[in-house]
């Protein structure tokens, strides 16, 4: 069972994630289009970010970062991959695993939630929208 805090401390690390993973990828987009989902996408993170963010904040809890070594994992990840096929196609492949993945995870921590805080829960919601709502958009570029 996980409380309001660490709620807010895995969205947070999600919402980092996703945003680190646009950031990676963001300049090898051959399209207008696909720069511009990605903006998009990675504004959106970054609402859910501050929005946990100043929630834990205002909680008096202390936030957490993703670990120094997963980013630079998932850094050279991507580098690799964008190394063995430079498309927007490709790039919305990565996205949809991203996001696939991010549904997962928040998915599970939902299911062990067992905070009062109904704006946390949105927030969970919101993040879990916002991904599926990824998958979708990056669809129509492969």
């Amino acid at each position: 069972m996980i409380n309001d805090t660490e709620m807010l401390r895995f969205i947070m690390k999600n919402a980092e994630m996703g945003c680190r993973g646009i950031n990676d990828i963001k300049h090898y987009s051959n399209t207008a289009d696909m720069a511009r989902e990605l903006r998009s996408q990675n504004m959106e993170y970054g609402h859910i970010y501050h929005n946990a963010y100043n929630m834990l904040r205002n909680m008096g809890g202390e936030s957490s970062h993703v670990h120094p070594f997963v980013a630079a994992m998932a850094r050279a990840k991507a580098k690799h991959d964008m190394r063995v096929e430079n498309t927007d196609s490709h790039i919305a492949e990565m996205m949809i695993r991203g996001n696939s993945m991010g549904v997962q995870k928040i998915a599970q921590r939902m299911r062990q939630y067992k905070g009062s805080n109904s704006d946390v829960s949105k927030l969970a919601d919101k993040l879990m929208e916002t991904q599926q709502a990824n998958i979708e958009s990056m669809k129509s570029f492969l």
